[in-house]
């Protein structure tokens, strides 16, 4: 009998292979990234003038470049990250490659005495945070069972809106007390903790090779079994196969020998009328969200007389329904994603008409106006837990049709990546596209629009 000694595996490997943890250190990078973003935000300002020497006149104008070119860098990340993990044979890699571009990028801002600097760092922080959603998203559908996925991305959502919500408010805080070094400090030691999750992260398929490079054999099975998980048929076979005797690398030879052509997967995904739509899904709302940041403090100063203290506050409620991200997904499992993105879609599409209905200041207008971006935050949550679980089963499906289309290691994460290219996109267009609207026809004209697609949306769905 051989007896596998505990000497032999690596250290924790219950722990840093188990789903909860691997859930755990997705949701925290995905909770980095937006804390790190967000923690700038209100720092930039005072940084241009104080430490670039950017007259005051040209701030606004430099910030929006500083908020451009991280848009930039995470279109173009969006597909290098997600070709890359999709061809290598583990996710961390990936993932540890795109955190050290974040640690060089959060230095360079730190440092930065020019604009150039400060310009090279915030390209390769957008960059970086690409891969947290092309890589992180597909780390997590290889990682749990197809029926938990709802709830993951849920989770996922929830570490979202806590990093968008937290970033500016820490950001804001920790400047004005104690400055801009400790305000990076405090990035730098976030990384930290990202780094150390990240490196401990045993993948589900990788822990198959380090079980089975122990020469472990039947009598021994008990041991194995409970390190690897009740098999599941929930992704694909590559990366949650039902036994556990043959290697990964031994299914790439066998679709090698059954003679499948790998895809181009960009092409093929590309080509999928039912991903197209979940992409449309997915500008729609960068759009919309990103249109809020730029128009709704304004539109709130002039019906209202908000200073920026309150219109910061009109964002908590559009924040807070992300927090129950898990119990919507829990809903997506049992009555479907089709269902709850349409009711979602229907929700915020009403919502965002309705908005125009406050008009001047008094405590019914300022309920409904809260009223309604609570509404248009809940139906946000209905929409993206869906449209983040339904890309993994749009790439099931083509998978299913013909199996081994996209090579060994699948094609979630260039699908995640589109994903998160196209909302980039929503990100760099929506404020464009709002500021036009409210400044060359009205508040009410904006709020028709972002309604209407919404309302197209459904049509789709149905």
């Amino acid at each position: 009998m051989t007896v596998v000694a505990s000497q032999q595996l690596p250290v924790l490997l219950r722990v840093r292979s188990s789903t909860i943890f691997i859930v755990t250190a997705v949701a925290i990078a995905v909770f980095t990234d937006t804390f790190l973003y967000g923690l700038l935000i209100p720092v930039f300002p005072s940084a241009l003038q104080e430490r670039c020497s950017v007259p005051e006149s040209k701030v606004q104008m430099y910030t929006s470049y500083l908020v451009g070119l991280t848009g930039a860098g995470n279109l173009i990340g969006a597909f290098f990250f997600g070709w890359l993990a999709d061809h290598t044979s583990n996710r961390r890699f990936s993932l540890l490659l795109s955190l050290s571009v974040l640690t060089v990028a959060t230095v360079l801002i730190w440092i930065a005495h020019n604009v150039a600097i400060l310009y090279a760092g915030r390209f390769l922080q957008g960059l970086a945070s690409a891969a947290v959603w092309s890589v992180g998203l597909a780390l997590l559908v290889d990682t749990v069972g197809k029926r938990e996925i709802p709830v993951v991305m849920g989770y996922v959502n929830v570490a979202f809106s806590a990093g968008t919500v937290t970033g500016p408010f820490v950001g804001g805080i920790v400047y004005s007390l104690a400055g801009y070094d400790a305000t990076l400090g405090l990035a730098v030691g976030l990384l930290g903790l990202d780094i150390i999750l990240r490196l401990l992260i045993v993948e589900k398929r990788d822990l198959q090779q380090i079980l089975e490079s122990s020469a472990v054999d039947e009598a021994n099975e008990d041991v194995v079994q409970p390190l690897l998980g009740t098999p599941t048929a929930s992704t694909n076979n590559r990366h949650a196969q039902t036994s556990y005797s043959s290697p990964l690398p031994a299914t790439q030879e066998n679709q090698e020998d059954e003679g499948t052509e790998v895809e181009v997967a960009y092409k093929t995904l590309i080509n999928s009328k039912r991903l197209v739509v979940l992409l449309v899904c997915a500008i729609v709302q960068a759009i919309t969200m990103s249109s809020f940041e730029v128009t709704l403090p304004l539109h709130l100063r002039d019906i209202f007389n908000y200073d920026p203290k309150g219109a910061g506050l009109a964002f908590i409620p559009l924040m807070v329904p992300a927090f129950f991200s898990p119990a919507i997904g829990y809903v997506c499992d049992r009555v479907g994603n089709k269902i709850v993105a349409f009711l979602g879609y229907i929700l915020c599409a009403v919502a965002l008409v309705l908005l125009r209905l406050p008009t001047h200041k008094d405590t019914l207008n300022e309920v409904g106006m809260f009223g309604d971006l609570l509404m248009i935050g809940t139906a946000m949550c209905m929409t993206m837990t869906p449209v983040l679980t339904e890309i993994f089963v749009a790439v099931e499906d083509l998978e299913e049709q013909k199996p081994g289309r996209f090579g060994p290691y699948g094609a979630y994460a260039q699908a995640y990546g589109l994903f998160e290219f196209v909302y980039s996109a929503g990100i760099l267009g929506g404020p464009i596209m709002a500021g036009w609207l409210r400044t060359s026809f009205s508040w009410n004209a904006l709020t028709l629009v972002l309604g209407t697609h919404f309302s197209l949306i459904d049509r789709y769905l149905q």
